[in-house]
Order: structure tokens, then C-alpha cells, then sequence
């Protein structure tokens, strides 16, 4: 039911009254109701009902640009937290490069105290467009035959790769495609090769009777790249092989399928 409000003060006698009358009369045929109110409590109540409406628009006049503010602030924020993140990750790339270069500085026998090398030219030799891509970059394919006679060892006693005793002139072949980025003597290696695979990864053969590849040779999986010896520092013929992936050396016998078939 739907009712018609009225008041009426009747402040004209205050001697008499000090209300506030509201009548409510129903549209349809029924008693009208009335609702007394001391006319102090009904100003009290309009002047509540005034501040409280003075309050949330205060309160929105307040908060809404602050809201904004504060989520402009918050975006801002997030942003800078993921540019840090990939910072760190990028900062903790370049120091494991670092830490391979030097590594594979003093396998070579390079002045360590010399500036990184350029490889714009490699670089160029890689992204030239007549060159077709590689197909298979993940090392896959154990470079020789033969008997592992010393394992991989991180720590103090570090050895970053297995020993594959063989006969010298056995052949070498590539763990996968590639591109030959070190091909020559190293004192502690030998003849020793490097080849650069798709995805980071970087394979290492050393002690070398031969060499039968050059530097910035392309090389295919399986294909002839030495022939097995005893050249540096080494006690027989052996193949000394490394694996390396963004500046982390891994296990051969973790990562060459028919090794971990056999682990």
C-alpha cells in the first residue's frame, strides 16, 4: 500500500506543543496513521542526515582521486618489480657467460686480463639468411665409442664433462648441428673443439689426436669433426667431453639418451 506523507508544526503554541505531526493518508479507503516527534529530536535528525550526506560527499571528493592515485602508484610499481626481476635474470646470464668465457679463456691459453672477444663476425655468419638453420641443436648423440673412465664432478674437484677411453684415431663426431666457434691446441685440452648449438647449448672435445674441422665450419649431428688421442694433459687416448647450456655445464650422462638409458 502506497501512503501520502503530511506534517504539520505546531510551533505557533509552543506553550501548548513543541511537536512535529506526520499524517499519513492511504490512497484506498483505510485509517490514516499519525507519527508524533519532538520537534528538537526532528531537527536533531535533519541536521544528522545533513552531515551524513556531507560526509560521503566529502568522502568521495576525498577518496576518488586518491583511489586513482594510489592505483596509478600501484601499476607503477608492479612494472618496476618486473623490470627488476627481468633485470636480475639478465645481470645473472651475462655473470654465468662471463665465468663460461673465462673458463674456456684458460682452456685455450687466451690472455685472461684481455677485453671479451667481438663476435659480430659469428654473429653475422649465423643470422645470414642464405645460410639454412640447424635442424637438430640439442646435443643427443655420444661423439665417440667406448668406456667412461671418469665422470662428471662439480665442487673443488671440478670436471666439467666425461672421459671416453678409445684407440687413438677413433673417430669424433658431433653431438649435434652446430657451428665450429674453436678449432686449435690448448694446453691443458689439447686439440681441442667447440661447437655452438641452437638454444645455448655448447658441446667440447678435447684431447684430440686430429682435427677435422675448421673455425665457423657448419657441422651436422654425427658428423666427423676429430679423431680420437691423447694430446694435452692426458694419460691415454681418451675423449674428454663437456656440455654447456647458458654458461652452466651439465652431465653428459644426464642429457645423452642412450647414457641416461643405461644410468
Amino acid at each position: 500500500m502506497i501512503w501520502n506523507a503530511f506534517w504539520r508544526s505546531s510551533k505557533r503554541d509552543p506553550v501548548k506543543s513543541n511537536k512535529i505531526t506526520y499524517i499519513f493518508i492511504p490512497r484506498e479507503d483505510s485509517k490514516q496513521r499519525t507519527l508524533n516527534m519532538d520537534y528538537r529530536l526532528y531537527i536533531f535528525l535533519w541536521i544528522l542526515f545533513g552531515l551524513l550526506v556531507l560526509g560521503i560527499v566529502a568522502s568521495y571528493l576525498y577518496l576518488i582521486p586518491r583511489a586513482v592515485e594510489y592505483h596509478h602508484y600501484k601499476t607503477g610499481i608492479d612494472t618496476y618489480k618486473a623490470q627488476e626481476v627481468q633485470l636480475k635474470q639478465l645481470l645473472n646470464d651475462v655473470n654465468e657467460m662471463k665465468e663460461f668465457n673465462t673458463y674456456m679463456r684458460e682452456l685455450i691459453g687466451l690472455d685472461l686480463s684481455a677485453n671479451y672477444g667481438e663476435y659480430s663476425a659469428l654473429e653475422a655468419l649465423i643470422d645470414n639468411p642464405d645460410i639454412p638453420m640447424y635442424l637438430s641443436g640439442i646435443p643427443e648423440l655420444l661423439p665417440a665409442k667406448g668406456i667412461i673412465t671418469k665422470k662428471f664432478m662439480s665442487g673443488p674437484r671440478r670436471h666439467f664433462g666425461i672421459d671416453i677411453a678409445g684407440k687413438t684415431g677413433d673417430p669424433v663426431s658431433a653431438c649435434a648441428d652446430g657451428l665450429v666457434v674453436f678449432s686449435g691446441w690448448t694446453p691443458e685440452l689439447g686439440n681441442m673443439v667447440v661447437i655452438s648449438h641452437p638454444d645455448d647449448y655448447i658441446s667440447v672435445y678435447g684431447h684430440n689426436d686430429r682435427l677435422m674441422v675448421r673455425e665457423r665450419q657448419r657441422v651436422k649431428k654425427g658428423e666427423l669433426i676429430a679423431l680420437l688421442g691423447s694430446t694435452g694433459y692426458s694419460t691415454g687416448p681418451h675423449l674428454h667431453f663437456e656440455i654447456w647450456h647458458r654458461g652452466h655445464a651439465l652431465d653428459p650422462q644426464q642429457i645423452i639418451p642412450s647414457l641416461k638409458s643405461k644410468n
